[in-house]
């Protein structure tokens, strides 16, 4: 016997049902009547479902009445029965096959070829295959449809797709496995057998519509039982029939099923639900047509209108606490209703803690990032990918490694330093000995060693084994024995329980036994098949990627997140509804479903129905909104956003203009933010600072007057001495303004160091001297607070042992002086006709540099440059760029008359140094500059060039010199010119340049052969042509770029036709006396910056010129936060 009972939302059909249910039970055990009565209800509903149950029959535990789901029910009667001989498999089973069979018919789909590796497509067919058999569709079935439609048509090439998975999927389960659909036919053909069903009444609530599979369970259960009886939401009223028609053809399907004879009906009229007049209304109006609009409801109904997700987020949340503090509500009375979690959900998520709101998210836990998961993951990651060092510290930061959390950290930052990868993981530690301590690096290798060897012992197990089922016993072993993640797990969620993190502890209870499930799965589905390590984790990863855990409320007075059709509760109070968008709610159809809604439709028009269709999809969509909408007893509140998070407008749902016309009365609300007065904002202690901190500011700087309830609330958190009140105050107090330094820190961060965490050169003694290099005088100028950082506080770098941009730099250095000391004779001018410069070949020149490099790939930093195969093609590169700048060297000096040269000479005090320091005078103290100059080259008649050799582009401006941007050319000529007049030599200024070790690059495609080789000589001469300032003097022009017409190769200069030459732009080219004067400035500034560096400033005031700040490459943006917007910072713009 089948009893349809059916109502609309005005009535309590539960509370109705319960009362049936208790006349039921008293008669329990009597001749005739039922032994038991089982009530069906959705799965995430069961828990509910018994709260309600104890509620409506007044009682303190179920005895004769069980609350089941369909699924758990068919556990019980196959248990009682006795199932199937095969093997059950479930939805992460089904995902891990079709994983493998969409890799074994790669080349045979015509569609979806290549998405074998997608998850996201595996869910999708996964869900396709789960729906049809639920539509009791077959392989067969999509055959005779492909057979009536156009073959050429993409649907057609679809459903052969489809039909081939299905085929192969169901050819692999035949005889040895049973998945869920086809235990739901076991079940049904055993309901007859089973004593619990033939002594039982059913009854099933909280459904809307079902599959045919359900309906043939429901038709079983009817004909096997004391009968079923089923609550229905339906009416047969004619203002909104099309709501209902859903559920008219649900009846008339079971009556079909089961037989008009065998069913019953009745309407329910009474008891009804108790519900405020409006939600009344609302429930009777929301989908009639006509409708009447309702007077009133403002104090019932609340709609609101925000200016994005957050905005939309808070002023719920603000609604639901003054619902609990003002109205009396507790937590449980409310619910919250919103389609698209995915977006809003970590949004709603914070604000509800902001709040202090205690709820419930109603969904389904991925568990890709659980870190048992991620360990598994990453373990399998390390093993196919070689150790990568990504992968091996993705596992060690999952906490479940033999080495803590502090060693793991400073063997990443080796790791990283010295690219520690592949096999070098089982090797001792080799680079960086000059960098540790002893123990440090002894310990090092310790952590190295173990964290191998535990890699390794898995590494080893899964090595030996060939197929899946050998790979997931050694996998399963080495989880259990080695890792002991079990005892890990359990521990973890010990310690998660005590810190209050219950949703995550209840998540770490049920992790472990859902991987064994799916090692289990995984070994009976493909067990004996040989695999390889790569799709083996591949395999194992799609498995992982299915896997979704239900959780349950932590507390009973939670408010309930979720979505519309999924989430089911009680009688509640107030419905908050989230996200009324349009595209949200209702909600739209799925855009990446395999076959989409215009396919469905075709399909239907030809009466196939082998899936849900989008037509039925939107009917339990509307009547799920029609149920929700309808279930509050007294508040309403529906808000939706104007814009996203992204800024993108959004549109208001229809449903919302709808409810607005029933209900005219009703105003449309601001967000919180956009209200008038502060009131609206003071709510939780937490979730008003913010608002009290933007008063507070807008105050300070003027733009509005305290308001006095923002008073009162500083006053209160003051009173109580709120911690977040001092930080506020501290923000706000906060000016970026950072003072000198006093003389005495000055002396202790600088004293008489020349480089960061360097020694002194008179350690322990007492001294008024400051030593500093040019580039560090040039770093002062351009940002003083970035060199206090820099030089003061000295922070540790993090280099990475590999070939970059100050690795490369050092070479080039290294090789070109190395090239040029070999070709230069003291005593002989570098142009005489016997020099080597003079005399050497283009490809005697190359081979030198490949010699001096390879001596120098040796050395260099414990052999960096012979470390790997990348290192060894950059070194390759790095020669070809060198011998290009070599042999540019070569012309340049074969075309002037230079009559020494000298190499990384060093300036300073001490003995070797050629030249002395630079001494300035400032603050009581004298400063040392000290450096090394790359290139000198003295002319004749004591004329003096100063290069600096650069791999990075470097253009010498000397307005950006006279504004403290560069500095260290200047320096380096004062000096060389100081130094030789303090030796009774003539020095004059002759220029100082930049040469850059540039890698010319052109566009190919234009040019043949000969012409591109041209084109490469022309670059090359550009590049290497020297950029700087130079005297005009045609004698000393000559002796530097020798007799040229036009532009020169060497200098930025160009010769008029009447012979003067002048520079290729401004201030290239001066006079002995803008000479003078340029340097006397330049004399002037030094001493200026070194007296503000030795009087302790560190002012936060970066240069900027044209094209650049300093703060664009500076390494301590983070710590300085250097932003315009705040008092004291600004740029000093050179100009």
């Amino acid at each position: 016997m089948l009893r349809l009972y059916y109502g609309r939302e005005s009535v309590d059909k539960e509370r109705a049902m319960f009362e049936k249910i208790a006349g039921t039970l008293r008669c329990v055990g009597m001749e005739g009547a039922p032994s038991r009565i089982v009530l069906i209800v959705p799965d995430q509903y069961t828990l509910q479902a018994e709260r309600n149950a104890i509620y409506h029959l007044k009682v303190k535990g179920l005895m004769d009445l069980e609350v089941l789901s369909f699924s758990r029910l068919a556990a019980r009667v196959l248990g009682e029965t006795g199932g199937s001989r095969r093997v059950p498999i479930d939805k992460h089973g089904r995902h891990m096959l079709l994983a493998k069979i969409m890799r074994d018919q790669e080349e045979n789909l015509l569609v979806f070829r290549g998405m074998g590796r997608s998850h996201s497509f595996i869910d999708m067919a996964n869900d396709l295959i789960s729906e049809m058999k639920q539509h009791n569709s077959s392989p067969e079935e999509l055959r005779e449809i492909i057979d009536e439609i156009d073959e050429n048509s993409l649907l057609s090439r679809k459903l052969k797709d489809i039909a081939l998975i299905f085929e192969k999927y169901e050819e692999q389960i035949e005889d040895k496995y049973i998945d869920t659909e086809d235990h739901l036919n076991l079940f049904i053909s055993k309901i007859g057998q089973s004593f619990l069903v033939k002594n039982a009444e059913f009854w099933i609530f909280g459904f809307d519509s079902f599959t045919p599979k359900s309906i043939n369970i429901i038709r079983e259960l009817a004909l096997h039982s004391h009968g079923v009886n089923m609550v229905l939401t339906c009416d047969d009223a004619p203002e909104d029939e099309e709501l209902f028609r859903l559920t008219k053809d649900m009846m008339w399907r079971l009556e079909r099923a089961v037989g008009p004879e065998l069913t019953q009906k009745e309407r329910l009229e009474r008891p009804d639900a108790p519900r405020k007049l409006a939600i009344g209304h609302l429930e009777k109006q929301l989908f009639a047509y006509p409708y009447k609009p309702f007077t009133g409801g403002e104090d019932t109904l609340h709609f609101c209108r925000a200016a994005n997700f957050y905005g939309e987020a808070e002023t719920a949340a603000a609604f639901i606490c003054s619902l609990v503090r003002d109205r009396g509500l507790r937590f449980r009375d409310i619910a919250v209703i919103c389609n698209d979690m995915e977006e809003r959900g970590s949004i709603i998520k914070r604000v509800f803690e902001e709040y202090g709101i205690s709820f419930f998210q109603d969904q389904k836990r991925r568990v890709l990032h659980n870190p048992a998961i991620v360990f598994i993951s990453s373990l399998l990651d390390v093993l196919q990918s070689g150790w990568v060092y990504e992968d091996v510290f993705r596992l060690v930061k999952t906490g479940f490694c033999p080495i803590c959390e502090e060693d793991g950290e400073e063997l990443e930052n080796y790791a990283i330093r010295y690219r520690l990868r592949g096999n070098r993981w089982k090797k001792d530690l080799v680079y960086g000995k000059k960098e540790y301590e002893e123990e440090e690096f002894a310990k090092l290798n310790e952590c190295r060693k173990a964290l191998a060897e535990f890699i390794g012992a898995c590494e080893e197990k899964m090595a030996a084994a060939g197929t899946v089922r050998e790979k997931t016993v050694a996998l399963k072993e080495f989880l259990t024995d080695e890792a002991a993640l079990e005892n890990r797990l359990e521990a973890l969620c010990v310690e998660l329980e005590k810190e209050g993190e219950l949703e995550a502890a209840m998540e770490v209870q049920q992790i472990w036994e859902s991987v064994l499930g799916l090692f289990d799965q995984l070994t009976e589905l493909i067990g004996d098949e040989s695999i390889s390590i790569e799709d083996y984790s591949s395999m194992l990863q799609a498995g992982f990627d299915s896997i979704e855990l239900g959780l349950i409320p932590t507390t009973i007075d939670q408010v309930v997140v979720g979505t519309m059709q999924r989430t089911r509760v009680g009688q509640i109070k107030a419905l908050v509804v989230l996200g009324a968008n349009d595209g949200v709610l209702p909600a739209a159809a799925p855009a990446d479903d395999l076959l989409n809604q215009d396919e469905r439709a075709l399909l239907l028009q030809r009466d196939i129905l082998i899936c849900k269709d989008d037509d039925l999809r939107s009917m339990e969509e509307r009547l799920a909104i029609y149920k929700q909408l309808s279930r509050p007893q007294e508040y309403l509140w529906i808000g939706y956003s104007a814009a996203d998070m992204e800024g993108k407008e959004l549109r208001p749902s229809v449903l919302l203009d709808k409810l607005r016309k029933l209900f005219p009365d009703v105003p449309l609300e601001k967000d919180l933010r956009n209200r008038e007065g502060p009131m609206a904002l003071i709510d939780s202690s937490e979730s008003s600072l913010k608002y009290l901190s933007e008063a507070l500011r807008k105050a300070g700087r003027g733009e509005e007057e305290l308001d006095p309830l923002w008073k009162a609330a500083f006053n209160w958190y003051r009173e109580r001495n709120d911690k977040g009140l001092d930080l506020v105050m501290q923000g706000l107090r906060f000016t970026n303004r950072i003072e000198r330094l006093e003389s005495s820190i000055v002396e202790k961060l600088f004293g008489a160091q020349s480089e960061p965490g360097g020694k002194t050169a008179r350690e322990g003694k007492k001294t008024r001297e400051l030593r500093l290099s040019p580039s560090r005088l040039e770093k002062f100028a351009r940002c003083p607070f970035a060199h206090f950082v820099h030089y003061g506080l000295a922070p540790k770098e993090r280099r990475i042992f590999e070939v970059s941009g100050r690795e490369v730099g050092d070479v080039y250095h290294r090789c070109l002086m190395l090239f040029a000391e070999s070709l230069t004779v003291r005593g002989m001018e570098l142009t005489h006709e016997d020099s080597p410069w003079m005399k050497i070949t283009r490809e005697e020149c190359s081979d030198r540099i490949t010699k001096l490099m390879e001596e120098v790939a040796e050395e260099y930093k414990e052999g960096m440059l012979e470390s790997g195969e990348e290192e060894r093609y950059r070194a390759a590169r790095m020669q070809e760029v060198c011998q290009r700048a070599a042999w540019a060297l070569v012309e340049h000096v074969r075309q002037g008359r230079i009559s020494e040269m000298y190499f990384e000479e060093a300036f300073g005090s001490g003995s070797g140094k050629r030249f002395p320091p630079i001494r300035v005078a400032a603050a009581n103290r004298e400063l040392l500059i000290e450096g090394k100059i790359d290139r000198i080259d003295v002319l004749p008649d004591g004329y003096v060039k100063v290069i600096d050799y650069k791999s990075g582009k470097e253009k010498f401006d000397i307005r950006e010199a006279l504004g403290g941007w560069r500095l260290q050319l200047m320096l380096y000529l004062k000096a060389v010119t100081e130094g030789l007049q303090g030796q009774n030599r003539s020095a004059k200024p002759a220029g100082v340049f930049y040469f850059e070790i540039a890698d010319p690059v052109i566009d190919a495609t234009e040019y043949d052969e000969e012409t591109l080789k041209s084109k490469l000589e022309e670059e090359m001469k550009r590049r290497f042509r020297l950029d700087g300032v130079e005297l005009d003097d045609p004698a000393v022009i000559e002796s530097i770029a020798g007799e040229f017409s036009g532009y020169s190769d060497i200098l930025p200069v160009r010769k008029n036709k009447d012979g003067t030459v002048a520079g290729t732009a401004e201030g290239k080219v001066l006079t002995e006396e803008e000479f003078r004067n340029f340097m006397a400035s330049m004399d002037e500034l030094i001493t200026e910056l070194c007296g503000k560096l030795a009087s302790g400033v560190i002012h936060l005031r970066p240069k900027k010129t044209k094209y650049e700040t300093a703060c664009t490459y500076c390494d301590y943006k983070s710590i300085c936060n250097f932003e315009l917007s705040f008092d004291g910072c600004s740029y000093d713009v050179v100009k």
